[in-house]
């Protein structure tokens, strides 16, 4: 048994962008770029149980956390889309709360992680963007479960916000914003995920608007450069002290760490960031298990983010889950003997819906004008992992990446793709590996009319 579980969540963090993680995928997406120091993370691998090739089941905040907290697909769990529907299932905290757990939310997205939506449903304390609070609040607990999440890898890239950001993130904006010029116009992407005031709303929309600029001049590359350093700043400036901070309030207490990443960040000619993207570089996430009783591994055969809820709850061993029936299966013995497992099939699914809608919407939330489950979303792309295959389906897009030409269904595009030695997909062309991944989506999508529990 376990005094405090703590998960930690740094949203928009692909596995690969830790330095420490052997598989690495966007060095041949992005050759001219260095990868970044992340020492801190370098060091937590070297100690836990590292799933280098954990793959997760959303490429949005919401539906990806709700898996995690469920250990159930989104289609089970119902949270598949940006704005649709509240958490309703029996989660991680609900579980803990009834077994006696303090249980504590930290969140940097409250919109889209947090009450909104949800997910405070069995949350004794729940704290929005403040790292001290967080911590004085489990200062207070002998016996707690709680879940971090940080946004700081995020656009802005390193930054989150003014408070954290500061005078680096008005300098790093000045200095884009040199090429381009004043920001006169709005980005297209308008969409927040954190209440900001006005100064701070008007410096996100200034670095989207850069963004948006050098993706516009085909400077993929430079953004991507920019996600990288902020993957370095965000360590080195926040989460470093964070992790110190944490590790004093829990030494002497039997504790266990589970860090992990929600998606990833792409950009290419299949992705824009995260938004609407199935790619590897986006769902591929790192799965980290450090503590008590935590044998150190390196495992880079696959895995999915629906698997951490059992193993959490197998490692505590007071948590009753027996009748919630999860999708996810335990990696418990893995972590503590470095048993083998197999390869299980995972699914993903993108869901979209019009940008200047979910502006609209997303505004009538804060104003409390609106409720989630009133925004129309369409299913565009998703994708199916079964042993050394991946298959992706597309099933409609957006004329551009900015929701500017509207949304609509195309003739679907099916891709097959087999992982090589490093875990890299490369083309493929079997018709039967490729009917036989298009009947186990089929049936996976078939999950929409099951009951949530």
């Amino acid at each position: 048994m376990y005094d405090h579980i703590v998960l930690i969540s740094i949203d928009t963090l692909r596995s690969d962008g830790i330095s420490a993680n052997p598989l690495r995928l966007w060095p041949d997406v992005y050759p001219e770029l260095s990868a970044p120091a992340t020492p801190v993370l370098d060091d937590l691998v070297g100690r836990g149980a590292f799933f280098a090739n954990c793959v997760s089941a959303a490429p949005y905040t919401s539906a990806s956390h709700a898996t995690i907290l469920s250990g159930k697909w989104p289609l089970r769990h119902g949270v598949f889309e940006f704005f649709n529907r509240k958490l309703g299932t029996d989660t991680l905290f609900t579980r803990a709360q009834r077994a006696g757990y303090a249980t504590l939310l930290k969140s940097d997205f409250p919109l889209i992680l947090g009450p909104t939506l949800g997910f405070d449903r069995g949350v004794d304390t729940f704290v929005a963007e403040d790292d001290k609070a967080y911590l004085a609040s489990l200062a207070e607990t002998s016996r707690s479960v709680s879940l971090v999440h940080f946004g700081g890898v995020h656009v802005p890239y390193g930054f989150h916000n003014l408070h954290y950001g500061g005078d680096a993130y008005r300098a790093k904006l000045s200095k884009l914003e040199a090429d381009f010029g004043g920001p006169d116009q709005l980005p297209k992407d308008q969409l927040i995920e954190t209440y900001r005031d006005e100064e701070d709303l008007r410096y996100l929309l200034r670095y989207k608007r850069v963004v948006q600029e050098l993706w516009q001049a085909d400077r993929a590359e430079e953004i991507f450069g920019l996600y990288l350093e902020g993957i370095e700043y965000f360590l080195a400036t926040r989460f470093t002290p964070f992790i110190e901070r944490l590790f004093r309030a829990t030494a002497g207490r039997r504790t266990l760490v589970v860090l992990f990443g929600d998606h990833g960040e792409e950009y290419s000619a299949e992705s824009f960031g995260h938004f609407n993207s199935v790619t590897e570089g986006v769902l591929r996430v790192p799965l980290l298990f450090f503590g008590d009783d935590v044998a150190p591994g390196c495992y880079t055969e696959r895995v999915r983010t629906v698997e951490i809820l059992p193993t959490i709850a197998e490692l505590m061993g007071n948590l009753p889950i027996a009748h919630l029936k999860l999708d996810g299966a335990s990696l418990a013995s893995t972590v503590r003997d470095g048993s083998t497992y197999p390869l299980r099939p995972g699914f993903a699914q993108a869901y979209v819906a019009d940008t200047a809608k979910s502006i609209n919407f997303q505004q009538q939330l804060m104003n409390k004008e609106a409720r989630p489950g009133g925004l129309p979303h369409v299913l565009a792309k998703e994708v199916v992992w079964d042993g050394r295959y991946r298959l992706t389906r597309e099933l409609a897009k957006f004329s551009d990446y900015f929701g500017s030409g509207g949304l609509g269904p195309i003739e679907p595009v099916v891709r097959l793709e087999r992982f090589d030695e490093d875990e890299k997909p490369r083309p493929h062309g079997d018709p039967h590996v490729a009917a036989r991944l298009l009947a186990l989506i089929d049936d996976y999508n078939t999950l929409s009319s099951v009951p949530r529990t």
